[in-house]
C-alpha cells in the first residue's frame, strides 16, 4: 500500500544524532508514512546500525560521499508516497509535524510546499528562536528568497511529489545551496508557499554552512547570477540583494575569524548600494535576537522516549 507521506533523511557519520531524529519520526501522530535514510559513505557503522534497529527504514547507499543534494535526489527517487517531507539527521521533529503539515497542503491545494516555524539549538544546549521578519520590503517572493532567504533549513519543508516531477530534482553540483535553488526554481515557476508559524522543529546550530561561509558566498553567487539573467529583475534590487548578502557574509566572516574575507565583503555591501547597506546595517544592529525560551516552547513535548 502506498504510504501518503515519505520522509527522507539523508545522513553521513551521525549515528548518535540520526538515532534522535529517527526517534522524532516514530514519535509522529500522523502514522501514514514511510521513512527513507540515505547513507552517504559513512563509516561509522551506520548502516549496520540502520539495518539491525529500524528494519522497516528503506536504507539507501549513495557508495559516496556524494553530498546532500545528491543524497537527497536518490531518496526522493525511491521513495512513493505524495508528499516529500525532509528531516536532516542532526535536527528533531515535534510529534505534530507531518499532521500539520498535511493539513496544510489538504487546505491549500494551490501550494506546492508548506513549512513549518523551528527552534534553534547550539552546542550547548541552548534554545533560541529566530528572527524571520524580513529586514526590507520586497516586490514579490523571488527577490526576498534571494535577499534573505526565509527558510533556514529542508527540515522544516514538506513538498508534492509533484513538484520534483515538473521542476526536477536537487541540483546535485551545488554542495551549500541546492535547497535555495530549488526555492527559487518553485516561485520562478508559479509556486506557492503555505507557512504555519509555531516552532514544530529543532534544528542544531551551527550546521556545516557556518565553517564553510566562502564555498556557500561562491555557490550562492553562482545561483544569484543565474537568476538575475534569467528573470526581468529590476537593477536596484540586485543592487539590494548583493548589498543585503554582502553584509550577512561578512557577519559570518567575522564571527568565524576571517577577517580579510569579513572586510571584502564589507567593501562589496558599500560598493553595491551604500545607502541600502547603511540602512540594512542599522536595521540589523537594531533587533536583538531572541535568545530565551519562547512562551510557547513545550520542552516536554520533545522528550522522545
Amino acid at each position: 500500500m502506498t504510504p501518503h507521506v515519505s520522509v527522507v533523511i539523508p545522513t553521513r557519520n551521525r549515528r548518535a544524532s540520526l538515532e534522535r531524529a529517527l526517534a522524532s519520526v516514530d514519535a509522529q501522530r500522523f502514522r501514514d508514512f514511510e521513512v527513507v535514510v540515505v547513507d552517504d559513505g559513512s563509516d561509522d557503522g551506520t548502516t549496520s546500525w540502520v539495518r539491525s534497529q529500524h528494519p522497516g527504514i528503506t536504507l539507501l547507499e549513495t557508495g559516496g560521499p556524494l553530498g546532500a543534494a545528491a543524497a537527497r535526489n536518490l531518496g526522493v527517487q525511491h521513495s512513493r508516497g505524495g508528499i516529500v517531507a525532509f528531516l536532516d539527521d542532526d535536527d528533531v521533529w515535534h510529534p505534530s509535524v507531518l499532521a500539520v503539515q498535511v493539513a496544510q497542503l489538504d487546505a491549500n491545494p494551490e501550494c506546492d510546499l508548506c513549512t513549518t516555524g523551528h527552534v534553534e539549538v547550539d552546542r550547548q544546549g541552548r534554545v533560541f528562536q529566530p528572527d524571520l521578519r524580513p529586514l526590507n520590503r520586497y516586490s514579490d517572493s523571488m527577490i526576498h528568497f534571494l535577499a534573505e532567504c526565509p527558510i533556514h533549513t529542508l527540515s522544516v519543508v514538506a513538498c508534492r511529489r509533484t513538484v520534483f516531477e515538473r521542476l526536477g530534482p536537487f541540483d546535485s553540483t551545488l554542495a551549500v545551496v541546492h535547497d535555495l535553488d530549488w526555492y527559487l526554481r518553485v516561485i520562478a515557476d508559479g509556486g506557492k508557499i503555505a507557512h504555519h508559524s509555531p516552532a514544530l522543529v529543532e534544528r542544531s546550530v551551527p550546521g556545516g554552512l557556518v565553517t564553510q561561509h566562502r564555498r556557500w558566498f561562491r555557490e550562492e553567487q553562482a545561483v544569484h547570477n543565474r537568476f538575475f539573467d534569467a528573470h526581468a529583475i529590476e537593477r536596484r534590487e540586485k543592487r539590494l540583494v548583493r548589498a543585503l548578502r554582502a553584509l550577512f557574509f561578512a557577519k559570518v566572516a567575522f564571527a568565524n575569524g576571517d577577517f580579510a574575507f569579513g572586510l571584502v565583503r564589507l567593501a562589496g555591501a558599500v560598493l553595491a548600494s551604500p545607502v541600502d547597506a547603511l540602512r540594512i546595517a542599522t536595521r540589523r544592529l537594531s533587533r536583538r535576537s531572541l535568545r530565551d525560551t519562547p512562551e510557547t516552547w513545550d520542552r516536554q513535548a520533545w522528550e522522545v522516549r
